[in-house]
């Protein structure tokens, strides 16, 4: 019976391997060796519980019946395989962790298509080395320094008249 649960829940070996970062490899290659150990080891086990000779025992014991007592018990005896309780909660962990990993790549996708554009923007302008004051002033109108809002030299915010610091920044 252990063959066949083993066979049942085998592990792809080569698509774990290849999932596992290159500084992880020799924890990984251990990993592996116990589990391997372990599969040899259940493999060897027999499937079912040996026979017991109760004849032989009989012939053996001179007390009567305390035989028969312990073959009727024996034979009564049945260990339950332990029931699965937890496989539907890793399902549902699975299936939670695979909705955060369907929102995640929405949203990345959504920050790519706003960064795609963003960068096409930033292609299409000149280089900064190249612009005038001018076109600097054009493309970056928030920061231009102009008559309406004039600042002092060396034109830094702290270094401007009336200037309040952020909370927890430093200067």
């Amino acid at each position: 019976m252990a063959a066949r649960r083993i066979a049942s829940s085998s592990i792809d070996w080569a698509a774990f391997a290849s999932r596992v970062p290159a500084g992880q490899k020799n924890m990984f290659n251990a990993f592996k060796g116990k589990s391997d150990a372990y599969l040899r080891k259940v493999i060897t086990l027999p499937e079912s519980v040996p026979a017991i000779n109760f004849a032989e025992y009989k012939a053996r014991i001179p007390v009567a019946g305390m035989v028969d007592t312990f073959q009727k018990e024996y034979e009564a005896l049945k260990v339950p395989y332990p029931a699965d309780t937890v496989s539907q909660q890793i399902a549902d962990v699975e299936s939670a962790a695979a909705a955060e990993v369907q929102a995640f790549i929405k949203g990345s996708e959504a920050r790519i298509a706003k960064l795609t554009e963003e960068l096409g923007h930033w292609e299409a302008m000149i280089p900064y080395d190249q612009m005038t004051m001018e076109e600097w002033a054009e493309a970056f109108p928030e920061q231009a320094i102009s008559m309406e809002k004039p600042t002092m030299w060396p034109h830094h915010p702290e270094d401007q008249p009336g200037y309040v610091a952020k909370e927890g920044a430093e200067h």
